[in-house]
């Protein structure tokens, strides 16, 4: 390869690179209206969260929100609370350059609605404190989940076992959004059927992202020398480099077989993903499992990566998946600020 296509190909690979984290980047840039008003329900001081703010419907909407407050918490989430007998607490896990709020602001009070203990807390800070690194998107506020997957993982692991520890619980289940569905089978697997009774992954990121073959050009251009590492992580940080198909964490993770023995998996994916690539990156294939696509039964879902934890198909497979019983609806997908929206 000469040095002028090597060139031609780093500068393309570090456009592309940047462009697959825009649509979050996006969000958080040129933002400055007032936090929304805190709602009903103590936040129990030992999961460091801040306020509930009210539930929205769409990311955008949660993003203008949560501004201007220090770690808000979902409408319903992270309060004092025994689960009832036969029920084990619900922990959502947000996904990259995201938090507890803007991910789970639909869900988490409808989990509290059916009589669920909610717990959604943020992690993976890539900001300078504590003696992390940094990134460029991490240093933005509100923007978790940037460090490696080993760090997250250490982190989230700790986390439940502080919510067991409060609750009593000996299980949990979990609800995982894109990264947050890699750590969330992580745990299982790391844990198995004594810690975890259900995984629910929404556009998880279970074995890796090929990113319409992005994954291939960081192979090669690693290879060949080319300090594409060193740049992702500069924009990103580790996450974005651990979430490639074939990398080391993903190459473990799969390692047996990503599902463990008597946990319960539900995976929804859509075709529209645009993050989460291929389809079968995103499912179960061996075990207790379920594998859901938004567009099997409604072809009119249009819910890509950002609009799927607010759209209303998934939200009603998410509640089914941890014992609820609603109608799946099938709704149309129309653009970013509008209820289930996508990019």
């Amino acid at each position: 390869m000469s040095s002028l296509t090597l060139g031609r190909r780093t500068s393309r690979a570090l456009r592309r690179f940047i462009l697959a984290g825009i649509s979050a980047l996006s969000l958080g840039l040129g933002i400055s209206c007032s936090a929304g008003q805190a709602v009903a329900g103590e936040v129990t001081p030992w999961t460091g969260m801040g306020v509930q703010l009210p539930a929205k419907d769409n990311l955008t909407a949660a993003k203008l929100a949560g501004t201007g407050t220090i770690n808000p918490s979902p409408s319903g989430a992270n309060e004092e609370c025994t689960p009832a007998p036969g029920q084990n607490p619900v922990v959502l896990l947000h996904g990259m350059a995201s938090n507890a709020y803007e991910s789970w602001s639909a869900i988490a009070p409808i989990l509290k609605a059916q009589g669920r203990c909610v717990y959604a807390l943020n992690y993976g800070a890539y900001n300078h404190l504590d003696g992390q690194g940094s990134s460029a998107i991490g240093l933005l506020p509100g923007f978790s989940g940037m460090d490696s997957l080993d760090h997250n993982l250490a982190e989230v692991s700790q986390q439940i076992d502080l919510i067991r520890q409060h609750t009593g619980a000996q299980k949990v289940d979990l609800v995982g959004w894109s990264q947050g569905g890699t750590l969330a089978t992580a745990y299982a697997k790391e844990h198995g059927s004594e810690a975890v009774g259900t995984v629910v992954s929404i556009a998880g990121v279970l074995r890796g992202t090929s990113l319409f073959g992005l994954s291939n050009l960081h192979k090669e251009l690693v290879e060949a020398g080319v300090p594409i590492t060193t740049a992702v992580d500069g924009i990103l940080g580790p996450i974005g480099n651990d979430l490639l198909e074939g990398s080391d964490f993903m190459m473990r993770l799969k390692d047996g077989g990503i599902e463990a023995k008597g946990v319960h998996y539900v995976a929804i994916s859509s075709l529209m993903d645009e993050a989460a690539t291929p389809l079968g990156n995103s499912q179960y294939n061996s075990g207790d499992y379920r594998n859901i696509v938004l567009q099997e039964g409604c072809p009119g879902d249009l819910a890509a990566h950002l609009g799927m934890p607010y759209d209303p198909r998934s939200l009603a497979y998410v509640s089914n998946a941890l014992g609820g019983n609603v109608p799946v609806p099938c709704t149309s997908t129309v653009g970013p600020f509008v209820p289930g929206s996508s990019l």
